[in-house]
């Protein structure tokens, strides 16, 4: 697996990447499956380095099957000021025979687009999709895809969510009580050695698909909660969001951001540590609690580390 990161866990399944290519690992059967080329794109045989690829594993309820769903991007002509993208979707059925194995384009009436990143991706019942991705006019969209209709669609955001750039808060979308929510993280600033100001957040979350119905609210966090976390302080904390545990919790990283005024750019500095651990926020009651990974007796210089759920499904096909 040299090369490969974890993109996703799905029912049992593993899905690793690496650029352009795929492989899917069953947890329960350890069979390890490299998925084939997608020798039907006019994208993946160009030699363009702003080529990129996002997999997502899925599943069809009614046909009871699995489908791997694909959709591969590149940069197009500039239009003056304007980036502008060339998008392709794709679908794979797992276990398939013959020619069912075989990629499958999905015609979208919906505008090219880019996947803001792999890991921007979220899974609601299994079989709809949801993801960040950016429009010719660099607008920040949310795409969905229905494994069972394999329609592609673009829902209407809430009007009062605004994307970046803009001041040194973030979003990322995140699953909570099966439904696709935004939560909005900031930067929490220090004076001295403790927490002095209190971290706000914001969540949005869809309440009807059909009808784009979002519902909100702010989320307050006081520094007491903060320090009596023990985490560390530094110039520039931001807690990432990394998915929901079963009871509802919000998995946070911590990670030391700096955010440039003048640049609009972010950059994660290094942290020296001995300690690993992740926060979980229980947004209802408004607590947040901290479970330690590992300790160890040496120091790492890390820049970036990152946390993804495992589900503890069984699954037993054949891939």
């Amino acid at each position: 697996m040299e090369g490969y990161s974890v993109s996703q866990v799905f029912h049992g399944l593993m899905c690793f990447t690496n650029e352009q290519s795929a492989k899917i690992y069953n947890t329960t059967t350890r069979q390890l499956v490299v998925l084939p080329v997608i020798e039907e794109s006019s994208i993946l045989v160009e030699n363009d380095k702003s080529k990129r690829t996002m997999y997502c594993i899925g599943h069809d309820s009614v046909h009871d099957q699995y489908k791997v769903f694909c959709t591969v991007s590149k940069r197009g002509e500039r239009v003056g000021n304007l980036v502008t993208w060339v998008s392709e979707h794709w679908v794979l059925l797992l276990g398939g025979r013959d020619v069912s194995s075989r990629w499958r384009n999905i015609p979208s009436s919906c505008l090219p687009h880019r996947p803001l990143t792999q890991f921007n991706t979220v899974n609601i019942n299994g079989c709809m999709l949801y993801y960040l991705a950016r429009t010719h006019l660099s607008k920040c969209v949310l795409v969905s895809f229905d494994m069972i209709s394999e329609e592609i669609s673009v829902p209407q955001l809430p009007e009062d969510l605004v994307f970046w750039p803009r001041l040194p808060i973030m979003i990322d979308i995140v699953e909570w009580d099966g439904r696709v929510a935004f939560l909005d993280y900031p930067v929490c600033e220090n004076e001295g050695d403790a927490f002095e100001n209190e971290c706000v957040m914001k969540v949005w979350v869809m309440e009807d698909a059909e009808t784009n119905l979002w519902s909100s609210k702010t989320l307050v966090i006081p520094p007491s909660q903060m320090n009596i976390l023990n985490m560390p302080v530094v110039d520039n904390l931001s807690l990432m969001p990394r998915g929901t545990t079963r009871e509802g919790e919000v998995i946070l990283v911590p990670q030391n951001i700096r955010y440039s005024k003048r640049t609009l750019n972010i950059s994660i500095d290094p942290q020296e540590t001995t300690d690993f651990y992740v926060f979980l926020y229980n947004i209802q009651k408004n607590h947040m609690r901290k479970v330690e990974i590992t300790k160890s007796s040496s120091r790492y210089v890390t820049t970036k580390w990152d946390v993804i759920g495992l589900d503890d499904v069984e699954n037993l096909m054949y891939l």
